[in-house]
Order: C-alpha cells, then structure tokens, then sequence
C-alpha cells in the first residue's frame, strides 16, 4: 500500500537565530518569505526567553504576514492572522503551530516586541520544519 500520510522533515531550521527584541533596541523582526510550494504544510516553533523583570503593557506578538496579490506582505496595522506569547519572568515560553499549505503559500513571519514601558528581554528563536505528503504509486 502507498503511503499518503504527511512525512515531516526530521529536524528544524532556524528562521530567527536568538533575535533579541530590548526596549530601547529592536523592537520588530521580520523574516524573509518562507515558501510552501512543494510542501503540505510547515510547523513553526517560537521560544522566548524573558529576564529577571516586570513585564510591561503588551508583549510579544506573532504575526503571519500572507502575501497580496500585488507581491507586497501584509502589514501587522492590516489585523494579520497572530496571537500574543505568554509571559513568564526569568523564564521560557514556547508554542509550536502549524500551517497548511492550502490556506498559506508565501508568507513571513513578523515579532513585535511592545515593551515601552518596561525593560523585560524577549530573546526569542523561531524554528521551522515541513512536511510533504508522497506520491501514491
């Protein structure tokens, strides 16, 4: 019998290597564009570290950036499809999510750390895998 299931790649790969977003420092990142041409979907991995203080209004949000029909991404003020870390002082936080292929092909990942307030660190790496599905003979 063929096999039809996904096949996941067997390791990640970096997206955002320890990009640290400081108040008074960067406080955005944007990937480059991931493509899902050729693949059934992707899995994306955020971990953030946050140091030793308070944490002030907001935080950190995960947005994807979809591509328009004018080749242009969209922007985080266009309400992208995204969510907000959890928050834990002196400590890491992780989520992992998933994308299918069928509702995003080329995208970008954008972090915004809104930390005017406050002096926490997000250190956060952004891992990324694929999955394909093989071809039934």
């Amino acid at each position: 019998m063929a096999d039809t299931g996904y096949n996941w790649d067997a390791g990640w790969t970096e997206v955002v290597s320890g990009n640290a977003l400081t108040q008074g420092g960067t406080t955005t990142y944007t990937s480059s564009t991931i493509s899902l041409d050729g693949k059934a979907a992707c899995e994306i991995s955020i971990d953030t570290d946050y140091s030793d203080h308070d944490k002030a209004t907001g935080g950190l949000s995960v947005y994807i950036l979809r591509e328009c029909g004018t080749g242009d991404y969209e922007a985080e003020a266009d309400g992208p499809w995204g969510f907000e870390m959890p928050f834990t002082r002196n400590s890491t936080n992780r989520k992992v999510f998933a994308l299918s292929a069928s509702q995003f092909n080329d995208f970008k990942i954008h972090l915004d750390w809104d930390n005017s307030t406050g002096s926490s660190v997000a250190t956060s790496e952004v891992d990324i895998r694929y999955a394909t599905i093989p071809v039934a003979s």
